[in-house]
């Protein structure tokens, strides 16, 4: 096969045209073209773009489609299966390492962490850069173990959770939900995604964000209370003006934190009643616990409970809304 064939047939599986045949030979040959990169020199950028999100998004649903969904497969679906996954990461590797991102880097694989509310109450999901999401009951996010090595902050959900971003202006955080993906760099916000509803909505507190469709067309950049809804089927995009506070109380619902640090615990408290915690003693700061959160419970409650559990003390300055967390 040369090059030319290989790009065509490239160019046919990107837009879903390719038969059977044609995905088998393209995956069977990508050998060929491992050392080669330069069939891609007279691409013009944005298709190089666009053909490095399509094989990224694709490579994270087969991982995700192993990890969340493990199926009965024959031994040759299997092979077929694995031998598109390692074709693609080749492909991207030269995608990011050929012309696209860091030239010369390494392509570092992490493992893939899938998170699901089953239970009536909202979960706290501390992910690997520092920024939090709260997850409602149902929802379900699938990351990385470690953004580290990786171009880009990517995160999958389906369902509702409120995003507190943890600024980086040298890598994007992006959340995939379907038709839609969200961008930003560090804000706060909730997105309302579930895969069995007919829109997509995202809800700005803090920040800025923009939405782009599947073909990486920007559909609305929204700011502190606005919002943007997309109906699925039609294309269809409203964006107005909303009181955000309305839109998120249900994240001040009953909240889980399982197995969660004191200091990731912190910040959720200091988010939640408007505080500032300092936790004087690391051995404290790293220990970890569960419990939940219940609505209506006040501050002192809280962490009297959090204290206790966790052999520590706390001294309360109300009047500079200052806590300090320490050892007994």
């Amino acid at each position: 096969m040369d090059k030319k064939y290989f790009s065509e047939l490239l160019n046919k599986y990107l837009k879903h045209e390719a038969s059977e045949e044609e995905c088998e030979l393209l995956i069977k040959h990508y050998n060929l073209f491992e050392s080669e990169p330069d069939i891609f020199d007279n691409m013009p950028q944005n298709q190089k773009t666009e053909i490095r999100n399509e094989i990224e998004n694709k490579i994270w649903d087969e991982i995700f489609d192993d990890e969340i969904s493990p199926r009965e497969v024959t031994s040759s679906n299997h092979r077929m299966r694995i031998n598109f996954i390692s074709f693609a990461a080749i492909l991207l590797i030269i995608l990011s390492a050929g012309f696209y991102f860091f030239k010369n880097e390494p392509v570092k694989q992490t493992n893939v962490i899938s998170r699901q509310t089953n239970v009536k109450e909202n979960r706290l999901i501390q992910l690997p850069d520092g920024s939090t999401v709260i997850l409602r009951p149902g929802a379900k996010l699938n990351y990385p173990s470690s953004f580290d090595g990786l171009a880009l902050r990517e995160v999958y959900l389906d369902g509702q959770a409120y995003f507190d971003i943890k600024h980086n202006s040298l890598k994007q955080f992006i959340i995939h939900t379907g038709k839609l993906k969200t961008i930003v760099l560090g804000t706060a916000f909730e997105i309302n995604a579930w895969s069995d509803n007919p829109s997509i909505q995202v809800t700005v507190s803090r920040g800025k964000v923009r939405v782009e469709d599947q073909n990486n067309r920007t559909i609305g950049i929204i700011t502190p209370n606005q919002q943007i809804t997309y109906d699925k089927t039609s294309k269809n995009v409203i964006q107005k003006v909303v009181n955000a506070p309305e839109y998120l109380e249900w994240k001040e619902q009953d909240l889980l934190l399982s197995d969660v640090t004191v200091a990731e615990a912190a910040k959720l408290l200091e988010s939640r009643y408007k505080v500032e915690i300092i936790i004087s003693d690391d051995i404290v700061r790293s220990k970890r616990f569960t419990t939940i959160v219940r609505k209506g419970e006040t501050l002192d409650q809280i962490l009297k409970s959090m204290s206790e559990f966790n052999e520590a003390v706390y001294r309360y300055d109300v009047d500079k809304a200052v806590i300090t967390l320490e050892s007994k």
